[in-house]
């Protein structure tokens, strides 16, 4: 056993060795030293975004005032940029020089523009902000403020986790001064005289106290209950990815370049299997993505685990650009592919962060888990499963369906994509025992991540919206999944289309998925078991559900005998969904 282990990895080996020297070649050093820069630059400014935030909102609003202590009040809000001048040449700058507000002496004058209103409101609020980081300067915060919350966290079905609370920005000591308390009146420019809201003033903002606030201090009002977001963290985690897209980009321009240059005929006559041909061409772009995010890691001072949660992520994009590159026939084909790709992956891995601390369903992305050790939370062996389980099981079967057609009559032919996925299922159906059984069931996984990935979009809409939808989608999905082997048997004509082998397919196609839907439920599923997503994706009893998938794969079965595939999934799509439905009743209907 030793030894043929040994020979295993020393053939893959070679075809690493061989890999590294073959693409080395065929980028110039203009290139290579480019993408290096780019991929440098792109982590500093990520860095430097993440440490200081972003700042596209300084100074958007121009306001100028005659008192200075009123600038200094409004200094400590970035989107202001304040300007100190007298009566007369403040009107002037006001009036004619596109400044959006104007404070002289008790009034506060606006444009009727959207900006300028919206610069008041700004102003608004920066007063609040300020006279709050005053009141914290007190000594009795007791007295200062009244109301105070006390937080209880009470765990939930769904797993919510209590918001933080929002801290208050850091200010500057203001100098005394002195001043009556009065009125601030609030005109518009086209009527001056007109009252429309006043205000405490602004000069009892700075007080006859010195402002001292406390730093970090925290406030427990019901104003500031505001969900959190991870800035930060997120911004730190696309990091990791960034190099994915560069590397996979990379080993998916090999794989084509072998197929239009032909290159890869000598590949396929040496005695090495394809799936060593494929493992040993992949493992350098795997090594270099952890080496790569190892580093980040070091720079962030991040923790270990973190290459743990990102590898299946670097397989699923890895996998992706190999089986995009196997079934498209030109690079244009190639780069649609993979750009669209992309963009769903990026959805699925950054959007779910965001709501980290928020909701149980962020956790369905690995970044979460990123995020959440940036956060110094604590990440479980149950969260570890639910979030990469998905992407490791679909990433073995991307590998798997491209080693089927990493063929000559696949990799030199300009057959069509649909073609090309058929033969792969038709190499999987030659090869394994019981074959629709067990291919419903290796095409499960693929059929779960589109319907998390459904998850994240319809989690946007109103409750009982975006539940009909994704039930209605998740169970087309699922019937195209488990209707691909048949309708492979029966398009290429492997056996007879009767009404007993059509019973037969359905029968082993929807028993299969149902294995492997509980099987995978029972890993992955725990952590939104008490949701209505859950339910709808296969919660429940044991013999309805496999009633159900017998049904309606039985149905489309019997509708592809006459190869209108359309047809025969609408019709096990609405079975489906008709079950689903009637098991969320209580939900739509209260």
């Amino acid at each position: 056993m030793l030894i043929i282990i040994n020979i295993i990895i020393m053939d893959l080996l070679i075809i690493s060795k061989w890999e590294l020297r073959r693409t080395g070649l065929n980028f110039g050093k203009k290139t290579l030293v480019l993408s290096a820069a780019i991929l440098i630059l792109i982590g500093l400014v990520s860095l430097f975004v993440s440490q200081n935030g972003l700042h596209i909102n300084d100074n958007i609003y121009k306001v100028v005032v005659t008192d200075p202590a009123i600038a200094e009040v409004l200094k400590t809000d970035d989107k202001f940029d304040v300007y100190i001048a007298k009566n007369t040449e403040a009107t002037e700058l006001f009036e004619h020089r596109g400044f959006d507000i104007l404070i002289t002496g008790n009034n506060i004058r606006y444009h009727s523009s959207e900006k300028s209103i919206a610069a008041l409101d700004a102003l608004d609020k920066a007063i609040v902000r300020y006279d709050e980081a005053r009141l914290l300067s007190y000594n009795d915060l007791n007295n200062t403020f009244p109301v105070w919350i006390t937080v209880e966290n009470v765990e939930r079905q769904q797993v919510f986790q209590a918001p933080t609370l929002q801290k208050l920005p850091d200010f500057e000591k203001i100098p005394d001064s002195t001043g009556s308390s009065i009125p601030l009146e609030i005109t518009t420019s086209e009527n001056p005289g007109k009252e429309t809201a006043s205000y405490d003033s602004i000069k009892e903002i700075t007080g006859t106290n010195k402002l001292s606030p406390i730093e970090d201090q925290v406030l427990s009002t019901p104003s500031h209950f505001n969900p959190p977001f991870p800035f930060k963290s997120v911004v730190l985690s696309f990091l990791f990815i960034f190099p994915i897209f560069f590397i996979a980009q990379l080993f998916s321009s090999s794989i084509m370049e072998e197929r239009i240059r032909r290159k890869g005929e000598l590949l396929l006559v040496s005695p090495l299997g394809s799936y060593k041909i494929v493992l040993g061409k992949l493992l350098p772009y795997l090594l270099i993505s952890l080496v790569m995010m190892a580093g980040i890691t070091v720079n962030i001072k991040g923790n270990a685990l973190m290459l743990i949660i990102m590898l299946p992520v670097v397989l699923m994009f890895l996998s992706t650009a190999f089986l995009g590159a196997i079934i498209a026939r030109s690079y244009k084909e190639l780069s649609f592919v993979l750009i669209f790709m992309s963009v769903i992956l990026s959805g699925y891995i950054f959007f779910p962060a965001m709501f980290v601390s928020i909701h149980a369903i962020s956790i369905i992305s690995p970044v979460t888990l990123i995020v959440m050790l940036l956060e110094g939370e604590q990440v479980s062996v149950t969260d570890y499963l639910f979030s990469t389980t998905p992407f490791y099981l679909v990433s073995i079967l991307g590998f798997i369906f491209g080693i089927f057609i990493y063929r000559e009559e696949d990799l030199f032919t300009q057959k069509t994509i649909r073609n090309k996925l058929l033969d792969s299922v038709h190499e999987f159906i030659k090869r394994a025992p019981a074959p629709l059984f067990f291919l419903s069931m290796a095409l499960l996984p693929l059929a779960f991540s589109t319907q998390l990935m459904l998850i994240v979009l319809m989690f946007n809409l109103p409750v009982k919206t975006g539940i009909v939808i994704f039930i209605i989608l998740a169970a087309l999905i699922e019937e195209v999944v488990k209707s691909a082997g048949i309708y492979t048997v029966f398009s290429r004509k492997l056996s007879d289309a009767s009404i007993r082998n059509a019973l037969k397919f359905g029968i082993l196609s929807g028993t299969g998925f149902f294995v492997g839907e509980k099987l995978l439920l029972l890993v992955v599923i725990s952590s939104i078991a008490g949701s209505v997503f859950g339910s709808a994706m296969g919660i429940g009893l044991l013999v309805f559900p496999l009633l159900l998938h017998i049904t309606s794969t039985t149905a489309a079965s019997l509708s592809l005998r006459s190869r209108n595939y359309l047809f025969s999934i609408i019709l096990a799509t609405m079975i489906h969904s008709a079950y689903n439905l009637y098991l969320v009743r209580s939900v739509l209907f209260e």
